[in-house]
């Protein structure tokens, strides 16, 4: 020990200090937390880590404690114990190095059946410690195949930290093969979350469904979705906007629009917004036709009032210009 303590810098003693000696206190924590508990037990040992294969000790230490941890949360049914178990767990698959973890799929197979606890806790945890599996390679296409089953959550579930939780993990995941009928399915829901007034469901949603859209296969379903709410109010957003521009301002309040800005592309002289919205006519539901019907007569009237505009400054301006007195110079007399 000497001779190793020598060789150790002070960085490395920091390091052992907060990876190894973190993941043993978490599991002491959680091992007495369960020994105590009611129906506990209290033969959950730590033995004490050595060099195994030339491995780090908080490497081979973070091991061990998840080894017993899995053991642990194979014996425990209780949804509280389980979902602590899991947390740590999750803290211990980060600190394996990622070459060389020691977790089987059958551990990812038990974390994975926690999915079915009826606690939200639990169920959140064990997609944190799935999303922590997910992060090493060897472990990606075993997680994979519960992507169904995550998806499912994301749909059905009432609990947002349950639906945020998973939408993390789908964002950590590639898109598996031969999904794309139930991903079609999804794809109206996915689009509904972005109505909610969570912002956490609607960045997660946001990423995922900028994932499926790098997929032809599900690119057409995407674009072709109508989500009717989400159409009435992406449509009164652009009222109002127009609105807001048809006001008279200040001169020094106006802001300049770019040829690439939200204004051109919306109100431009080459938008053609009023005559893309026709097609909304016949989109399914009513109350999407009533808010285009609304904004095309607003985008027309102001066109007409333009139009009105622009005649009446003619005439004045042509007025204003017989009026004048010209000198036989050709010079104003003023």
């Amino acid at each position: 020990m000497a001779a190793c303590w020598g060789t150790w810098t002070g960085r490395r003693v920091l390091s052992v200090a907060t990876g190894a000696g973190a993941v043993y206190l978490l599991y002491r924590t959680v091992a007495e937390a369960l020994s105590s508990a009611p129906g506990g037990t209290n033969h959950y040992r730590l033995e004490s880590p050595d060099h195994q294969d030339g491995l780090p000790v908080e490497e081979v230490l973070s091991r061990r404690v998840c080894e017993e941890l899995l053991e642990m949360l194979r014996a425990q049914q209780d949804g509280r114990s389980r979902s602590a178990i899991l947390r740590s767990i999750t803290r211990c698959v980060y600190l394996m190095d990622a070459k060389n973890p020691t977790c089987s799929p059958e551990h990812i197979q038990l974390v994975a059946s926690c999915l079915d606890n009826h606690n939200g806790d639990t169920k959140v945890q064990a997609l944190n410690t799935l999303r922590a599996f997910a992060t090493r390679s060897l472990f990606t296409a075993q997680v994979q195949d519960y992507y169904p089953k995550i998806l499912d959550l994301v749909i059905s579930s009432r609990d947002t930290e349950v639906q945020v939780a998973a939408l993390r993990l789908l964002n950590a995941l590639p898109v598996p093969p031969n999904i794309e009928p139930l991903l079609r399915r999804a794809v109206p829901n996915l689009l509904g979350f972005l109505q909610w007034d969570n912002y956490a469901i609607q960045l997660q949603v946001l990423r995922l469904l900028i994932a499926l859209s790098r997929k032809e296969e599900l690119l057409p379903d995407i674009l072709n979705c109508q989500p009717g709410k989400l159409l009435c109010e992406m449509l009164l957003l652009v009222e109002v906007l127009h609105g807001g521009c048809a006001k008279p301002r200040r001169p020094s309040k106006s802001p300049k629009s770019g040829s690439c800005s939200l204004y051109e592309v919306l109100f431009g002289e080459n938008s053609h917004l009023d005559e893309h919205l026709l097609v909304m006519f016949v989109h399914p539901e009513e109350r999407v036709q009533l808010q285009a019907c609304k904004l095309i007569m607003s985008l027309w009237l102001y066109k007409l009032d333009a139009e009105i505009a622009a005649a009446a400054l003619g005439k004045h301006g042509a007025g204003s210009a017989a009026s004048l007195h010209i000198s036989p110079s050709g010079e104003s007399i003023f």
